[in-house]
């Protein structure tokens, strides 16, 4: 009987051997794994960050190094500087348009063109602090000074002017000089305070005393050095105050005294005293300390003032307090001779004097 045949025939390579069957079974697995169909790729395991171990996510803090957390912190600090800077851009930006709309219009049209921009170019505001009374519909100017801010002389000064000086007002003759707030307003005094020193007025601050204490309160009070002591000198309400000299903490309410009190002594003294506080006042705003709560210390500023300074030149402003010095040489009190004449207490301005004083504030150092 014949054995069958079979159907397919055993391959064997030449030479025959295992190996090669070998060789063969491994293509064809690889064949196979070449056809069967690929899994889809998450494209959130394709991200990864610096300092981050392969395959962990993004946002998992285990095992990143010191790179990892070093990233991540600044990027932190980053988005809350711009927060910060953002919100507090705001807060001035409102409080700016707030006190701009207080500047009248007549006020705006005797300032000075500015010749640039406060950065680059020697400035002169005009600071007043009226003193408005209770049933009065006008105030007085009771204290007068320029600030003068020169970024490439390095510093701010300060040029007070006596509130008795005399001066001719258009309509009504001879008067003291912070009666041309009385009578011609923010415009008025303006103008009176060109014609007494000459000096361009290229921007105006008025403080009305009345929301005074309110701006020190804000700040968390204030450190003055006072120049010269003060004992039991009489206050408006039939009371006294005292102040001794050198360095003194002062409330919103002791800082209107401060700034106020005139009976004991002359308006150069006082004239002193208001300087003083106001390079106290400017120190505590620009303070390294105070710069976290800076933006909103300045816009509650801002809001007891009126001002032409828009909300840019008052960045810029604050800029140059923070960068600009402010030595006691730089503050001068206009020199004059106290004088009466018709019974009316006024100062007389020195011509010749007044001009070396005035020479020396425009003077860079």
């Amino acid at each position: 009987m014949a054995v069958p045949t079979k159907p397919y025939r055993r391959y064997r390579s030449r030479g025959g051997g295992d190996g090669d069957l070998d060789a063969l079974r491994a293509l064809n697995t690889r064949e196979q794994a070449e056809a069967a169909p690929k899994p889809k790729r998450d494209p959130k395991a394709d991200i990864r960050i610096a300092g981050a171990p392969r395959g962990r996510r993004w946002w998992s803090l285990r095992g990143i190094g010191v790179w990892g957390w070093t990233w991540r912190l600044g990027l932190i600090a980053l988005a809350a500087v711009a927060v910060w800077a953002g919100l507090g851009f705001w807060e001035i930006r409102s409080a700016v348009e707030h006190s701009n709309a207080m500047i009248t219009p007549a006020a705006r049209r005797a300032l000075d063109t500015p010749p640039g921009g406060l950065l680059g170019t020697p400035t002169n505001t005009l600071i007043i602090g009226a003193d408005g009374r209770r049933g009065e519909t006008r105030s007085r100017a009771d204290s007068i000074m320029i600030m003068r801010t020169d970024p490439g002389g390095g510093d701010v000064k300060w040029l007070s002017i006596p509130r008795d000086v005399r001066v001719e007002i258009p309509g009504q003759g001879t008067q003291k000089i912070n009666a041309s707030y009385f009578f011609g307003g923010q415009a008025g005094v303006i103008r009176a305070v060109r014609s007494v020193t000459g000096l361009p007025i290229h921007h105006l601050v008025v403080v009305n005393f009345r929301g005074f204490p309110k701006l020190v309160d804000e700040l968390g009070g204030v450190t003055v050095r006072n120049p010269t002591a003060i004992v039991n000198c009489p206050y408006p309400g039939g009371r006294t105050v005292s102040f001794r000299r050198g360095d003194i903490e002062l409330s919103g309410t002791r800082a209107l005294e401060f700034v106020r009190v005139r009976k004991c002594d002359d308006d150069f003294r006082r004239a002193a005293r208001q300087q003083a506080f106001v390079n106290a006042l400017r120190g505590k705003v620009v303070s390294p300390t105070s710069l976290p709560w800076a933006p909103w210390r300045g816009a509650a500023a801002i809001r007891t003032v009126a001002t032409d300074l828009g909300t840019m030149d008052m960045l810029k402003l604050g800029w140059l307090q923070m960068r600009l010095d402010s030595k006691p040489g730089n503050r001068t009190v206009l020199a004059g001779i106290p004088r009466y004449e018709n019974g009316v207490a006024y100062v007389i301005v020195e011509p010749d004097v007044a001009e070396r004083q005035i020479a020396r504030f425009v003077r860079r150092n």
